[in-house]
């Protein structure tokens, strides 16, 4: 896995090739309120069952044109019996998942087609219908401005939110490549911020029901690849942790030929600082579990490189066919000895193409096809594109 820093590089990376996929990844955590939040803006989205219904079908017509590294495309035009490559910018989405006091509160996974799609190719920012992001460099001070608004499937309505992720890191250095070159990247843009904003509750005509403020801290991260992560991840747990005046941030990824080893890196920020990155930690993980849909997943982790990072997987807090959202206890054994907490994410890439479950996660997803079936909502936005007026808030 390539491993990149940096906001600058924080901008859209269009991917044409089928199984490619992009998405910009926040999360934060409030310990006085008890609320924690993850959300993912996607162009190119890998968890979209369509996506995947869809290449199966397209790999399965071209005998998966990955095979001889290339796709004739005008033999595909000519041939009225195979489908067209699925281009990954017309499977875009947002997902936003609300916890409360380590509990799945709210749920909201939305689809749009490439119409919606606005993003910029010079700094981050991306536009989903009513929901966006965007870097502002003049603000006061420089953040990540970001709204919100999505339906609620538990009752009639809206959630709305609008948070700031100030950057508190303001420098990491260079970062070790890969052994080998590869076609995934992780850009670690913003690991550890400052959050804070609103989440207002509202019914069907835009008025507010209930509003609660969130200041914690947060974390933004971004992925992009041009092949499938099935053809080379068969299981990927990364994630990251708050200990004291330490942040953890951590991968491994487990490979699907059993010839090559696993993958892991650790970064380790002490406070604004980085005080360790390491590609070649000693990592175990155990204790395999099951969850409702019979997902396989290692319960623990651990990191050992004069050091010891010991991360259970202790309650899920967003559970699927394919992947999973946990809520971690986190110890880092030194001298002293510390715990924290942490939010990590896992993905078993088998179960992304199994059509067995795409039925039940078509049914969660709420579908725009068209720009006019998609709700402008409430939110007071000028001009339709992203914006950095945070009066516009």
């Amino acid at each position: 896995m390539n491993l990149l820093s940096g906001i600058n590089q924080d901008f859209h990376r269009p991917q044409k090739s089928p199984g490619g996929y992009e998405w910009w990844h926040f999360d934060g955590t409030d310990d006085q309120s008890g609320l924690s939040f993850s959300l993912q803006f996607y162009a190119g989205n890998l968890f979209s069952a369509y996506y995947q219904d869809n290449l199966k079908t397209y790999w399965q017509k071209t005998k998966s044109p990955l095979a001889n590294g290339s796709v004739n495309t005008e033999s595909l035009k000519s041939n009225p019996y195979v489908v067209n490559p699925p281009n990954p910018l017309d499977y875009c989405g947002v997902a936003f998942r609300i916890f409360r006091n380590n509990s799945l509160a709210e749920e909201s996974l939305q689809e749009f087609s490439g119409k919606f799609l606005k993003a910029s190719d010079h700094h981050g920012a991306v536009k989903l219908g009513p929901s966006r992001f965007n870097w502002d460099e003049d603000g006061n001070p420089s953040s990540y401005v970001i709204t919100v608004q999505s339906p609620l499937h538990s009752k009639r309505g809206y959630l709305r939110t609008r948070l700031f992720f100030t950057p508190l890191l303001q420098e990491i250095p260079h970062l070790p490549p890969p052994e080998m070159p590869s076609t995934h990247t992780w850009l670690l843009a913003a690991p550890l911020c400052h959050v804070e904003g609103t989440l207002q509750w509202c019914n069907a005509l835009g008025d507010i029901k209930k509003e609660e403020g969130f200041i914690g801290k947060g974390y933004h991260d971004h992925h992009w690849g041009s092949v499938p992560l099935e053809r080379f991840i068969k299981s990927w747990h990364w994630g990251r942790a708050f200990v004291g005046n330490k942040t953890f941030i951590y991968s491994v990824q487990s490979p699907i030929s059993k010839n090559e080893k696993t993958e892991s890196i650790l970064l380790i920020l002490n406070k604004d600082k980085v005080e360790t990155i390491s590609r070649s930690s000693n990592t175990q993980i155990n204790s395999r579990r099951h969850n409702f849909f019979w997902l396989p997943y290692e319960r623990n982790l651990s990191f050992n490189d004069g050091y010891t990072l010991k991360i259970n997987h202790k309650n899920i807090l967003s559970d699927s066919p394919v992947s999973l959202v946990f809520q971690d206890q986190v110890e880092w054994k030194t001298s002293g000895g510390s715990k924290g907490s942490g939010i990590s994410n896992y993905l078993y890439t088998p179960r992304l193409s199994n059509k067995l479950f795409f039925p039940m996660l078509k049914s969660r997803t709420t579908v725009y096809t068209q720009t006019e079936e998609a709700p402008t909502g409430f939110i007071n936005q000028p001009g339709g594109d992203v914006f950095t007026d945070r009066s516009a808030l």
